[in-house]
């Protein structure tokens, strides 16, 4: 019986952790959004280099 609930436990968490990731959005199909979630998704480093160059 332990063993079934471990098992459970980690598949649930398993489930909700391949849940929580998101997926890109086909550059193909929406090349509005793939371009929104790429800039989203840079790292803070290359925001603040971006600004810095700007200047």
């Amino acid at each position: 019986m332990k063993k079934f609930r471990l098992l459970l436990l980690l598949a649930v968490n398993a489930s909700l952790f391949l849940a929580s990731c998101s997926q890109a959005p086909d550059a193909e199909k929406d090349p509005n959004a793939d371009a929104e979630y790429k800039r989203s998704h840079r790292p803070e480093g290359y925001r603040e280099a971006q600004r810095s160059n700007a200047d």
